[in-house]
């Protein structure tokens, strides 16, 4: 059990794509409202189970950026199980705490039927070109002092992400939230997006991941049927940009709380 254990943690640390439906990327806030204090603790995990950290997500790229839109580096201290930055949270607004994109490995992957998916080595039908794929994974929070603003919610503009519409400090249980999927900051169509909720560990009804399609102009919502915290989550994969390099396959995650 114990090897079987590390085995899993190595492959999910490493980004393996074929993991990704077991191990998904979180980042987790001691609190969404910092209204009371100067700094926010964050965690960042892959797990299996929301939100219980089984894999600490290592990044060079771990960032805030503040109310203003400026994007400041954090220095993040690795756990077993996850990982820890300290945010500082002074001014008043929203903070956007980000992995920033993080590398996976890299490994084979054909198109099927129209879609890029992962194989086993010499797995793949006969006469099906293979090409490397390499797993790329964000992962983002936003925090809230005081009245929530929106130069932190600003498109990034590269890889995937989310564009919230609703603003995820005004998210209502029981209401629609609305986002836009983006890739290098156009519009996805028709993309898949997994709603998953944490906290239902002790519940007597479990809650079952709900999936939604963007639409034509790369626009969804999702609609919290109870309070607590929820990971939105997206994968997305491109064709290699020229001949030797490598296509890629793009996970990208916010994490919110819904309230009543």
């Amino acid at each position: 059990m114990k090897t079987m254990l590390a085995s899993a943690a190595l492959l999910a640390g490493l980004g393996l794509a074929g993991l990704a439906h077991a191990h998904s990327p979180y980042m987790l806030p001691s609190t969404f409202d910092v209204s009371d204090r100067k700094v926010v603790t964050v965690q960042g995990s892959f797990t299996e189970s929301f939100f219980i950290p089984e894999v600490a997500m290592k990044s060079d790229s771990y960032a805030v950026i503040g109310p203003d839109g400026a994007r400041k580096p954090l220095t993040a201290t690795y756990l077993r199980e996850l990982a820890l930055v300290e945010v500082p949270v002074e001014a008043a607004g929203t903070y956007r705490v980000t992995t920033g994109q993080r590398a996976g490995r890299v490994g084979k992957a054909a198109l099927i039927k129209g879609e890029w998916e992962f194989m086993e080595p010499g797995k793949a039908p006969a006469g099906v070109q293979v090409v490397d794929m390499q797993s790329i994974t964000t992962a983002d929070v936003y925090v809230t002092r005081g009245a929530p603003s929106t130069g932190a919610l600003a498109p990034v503009g590269k890889g995937l992400e989310f564009q919230a519409i609703t603003h995820p400090s005004d998210i209502t249980t029981g209401q629609p939230a609305k986002f836009v999927v983006l890739y290098d900051g156009k519009p996805v169509a028709d993309q898949e997006v997994t709603l998953s909720a944490g906290g239902d560990r002790y519940a007597d009804v479990k809650f079952a991941p709900v999936t939604v399609k963007s639409d034509a102009q790369g626009r969804f919502q999702i609609k919290p049927d109870h309070s607590g915290v929820y990971q939105i989550q997206a994968r997305y994969r491109v064709a290699p940009a020229a001949e030797g390099q490598p296509g890629q396959s793009h996970t990208y995650s916010l994490t919110f709380e819904s309230l009543r």
